[in-house]
């Protein structure tokens, strides 16, 4: 090919030809010449049509006050071999965040393609893109006095388009079950680019129990599971455009009722639907709500036997933290359990076998974690007025 063949082609056909890599090798090619960067990094690109299929985020916490992460990229469907369940992940990228150690386990949240990383013990939040390999620094809210009483959401709505961080302050913390009871006076948001913590009014779920394992983002609400003061099970759903706030039912079922929960329920978004995951006795449940909001439309998606060693002791089944994390175009699904193990259940066979531990390899298995995100080449440094590090 002639040297020059992408100088003579109009702008807008070599960004819809380059647009249709994968980001590994749209990262390579920010290398090629300056004129591939500007195009990379230009926002006409990165609103393009970009293939960015969904990828795993390892969080690995340091001995030296920071915490890895690693970003791997799922094969594609159509390559991967479902049938053999011979699934692979190739490393994108791998960097130090300046936050966490040994003793506090970070936590991450996306929100269209940016992270937001946070640790218990610490005031410092990062808001990440690991693709442009940048991060904002923001420090908690100075009314805050603890940050171990602190939780957090992460989202961007759809009709401003703005980046949203919320601050949920608390009463009081039950260290086992991860449950922050929340007081009326102490919360904030902080909309980026804005530079400025701002209050949140949550009057209506002043004195609730919020089981906070993560934030999750569906149909542009921020979602969240809690107790009211009558110890009934809910999940709330905050607006990321007006800000507020509402509850619904869960699955109308026996597990799911009554004063309190023996069981560990995970929010979070399957085929683009709001989902409940959690273990019973033995058994994945995993339960989907075709139409949101509709309580009628809560769907019981799989339930499935786990017979299969994970290579690491946890008792009891029912307080595992499940993860769905992709289900495949035949019915099959990959489960992450306990932030760790792989699972990949066959539709057709009715069984399951582990695909692999994301810990493997590391010295810090117990602090190691990992989630699911869509990547996107989005620059922090659209923000404006925030002070971007890059990495």
């Amino acid at each position: 090919m002639d040297q020059n063949f992408f100088v003579n082609l109009p702008s807008e056909l070599t960004s819809d030809i380059l647009s249709r890599l994968p980001l590994r090798s749209i990262s390579i090619g920010k290398c090629v010449c300056k004129s591939w960067l500007n195009l990379f990094q230009s926002d006409d690109f990165v609103k393009s049509k970009i293939k960015t299929p969904p990828s795993l985020v390892r969080l690995i916490p340091m001995e030296t006050n920071s915490t890895q992460c690693t970003t791997f990229e799922f094969e594609d469907e159509d390559e991967a071999d479902v049938e053999s369940h011979a699934l692979r992940f190739q490393p994108l990228t791998d960097f130090e965040i300046p936050l966490g150690n040994p003793f506090s386990k970070c936590k991450a949240q996306p929100a269209n393609g940016l992270l937001l990383i946070h640790s218990s013990l610490e005031r410092h939040i990062y808001v990440c893109n690991p693709i442009t390999r940048e991060y904002i620094d923001l420090c908690c809210p100075v009314e805050c006095v603890s940050p171990y009483m602190l939780s957090f959401g992460f989202g961007a709505s759809k009709i401003s388009g703005q980046y949203k961080v919320f601050c949920i302050d608390s009463d009081t913390l039950s260290d086992s079950q991860h449950v922050y009871t929340l007081g009326s006076d102490c919360h904030y948001v902080y909309t980026l680019g804005t530079g400025t913590w701002r209050r949140l009014d949550l009057d209506p779920a002043s004195g609730c129990s919020l089981l906070f394992h993560g934030s999750i983002v569906c149909n542009g609400n921020l979602h969240w599971t809690l107790y009211d003061s009558a110890q009934i099970f809910w999940i709330c759903a905050l607006d990321l455009e007006t800000e507020c706030f509402s509850t619904f039912s869960p699955p109308a079922v026996d597990e799911l009722a009554g004063d309190g929960l023996a069981i560990d329920v995970k929010v979070n978004v399957l085929r683009d639907c709001l989902c409940l995951s959690y273990t019973l006795d033995d058994k994945v449940v995993i339960w989907l709500m075709k139409e949101y909001r509709f309580q009628e439309s809560w769907t019981m998606e799989y339930q499935i036997s786990i017979d299969i060693d994970c290579g690491f002791d946890f008792s009891p089944w029912d307080l595992m933290n499940v993860y769905p994390i992709k289900v495949f175009e035949n019915g099959d699904v990959l489960i992450l359990l306990k932030g760790k193990c792989l699972i990949y259940y066959s539709n057709k066979t009715r069984t399951i076998r582990q695909a692999g531990m994301l810990t493997d390899g590391t010295s810090k298995n117990d602090g190691a974690s990992a989630m699911i995100y869509t990547p996107s080449l989005y620059s922090l440094k659209n923000f404006g007025v925030e002070n971007v590090i890059s990495f």
